[in-house]
């Protein structure tokens, strides 16, 4: 007698989940994941940003794109921090959000400013991962920093920038020191990224 073959069940979780409005990418089962996993922190350290942000400057109508910024920018860290990556699927739906929250104040010249930095921003990051010093994660979300600091200034965006190289510098010469990597060790560089940024935003 015959034994039925078993069929097998597919795993929901491994499944890809339907593109949003399907125009960006759906984020994987390992990056879902890994935000369920960090979702407090996630939390946590976006709800300081916006409470210290508020604090520093009041409630301007700036500070709903700057909540959705410090939202992205805690995701990214642990995303980075944990899979070594940051997925399209948080930084391309940031941009039309971003723009959209931007436009609030009815700032013309701002918003133009923005979508400037966040051009020259790219740009810089693309010829960096060129020669091998970014990831093209990297690039992709150095669109999201320049937006929302160059609608500020340019010399937000500067200082967010020089921010981001100086913390990076400093956690790479700490791990050199104790020995925890070597000098070809490659780093996540997106929590300085966004560090950098968030630091030019309070300070």
């Amino acid at each position: 007698m015959s034994e039925t073959p078993s069929v097998p069940v597919p795993d929901p979780a491994a499944e890809p989940r339907p593109r949003l409005l399907g125009l960006f990418p759906a984020a994987d089962a390992e990056t879902r994941a890994a935000l369920r996993r960090d979702a407090l922190p996630i939390a946590l350290g976006a709800l300081a940003v916006v409470v210290a942000l508020a604090a520093r400057g009041g409630f301007t109508l700036l500070l709903p794109a700057h909540a959705a910024f410090a939202v992205l920018a805690s995701a990214l860290t642990a995303l980075d921090l944990r899979l070594r990556r940051l997925p399209d699927a948080l930084t391309f739906p940031a941009y039309p959000v971003l723009l959209a929250l931007l436009a609030l104040p009815g700032d013309g010249p701002a918003l133009l400013r923005a979508l400037l930095a966040a051009l020259a921003l790219t740009a810089g990051y693309y010829a960096l991962a060129f020669f091998g010093g970014a990831g093209f994660g990297d690039v992709k979300a150095a669109a999201t920093v320049g937006l929302i600091l160059g609608c500020t200034g340019w010399r937000t965006l500067l200082a967010g920038t020089v921010y981001a190289s100086l913390l990076a510098a400093a956690w790479a010469l700490t791990l050199l020191l104790t020995r925890r990597a070597s000098r070809r060790t490659q780093i996540p560089f997106g929590p300085f990224m966004m560090s950098g940024a968030l630091l030019a935003l309070l300070l």
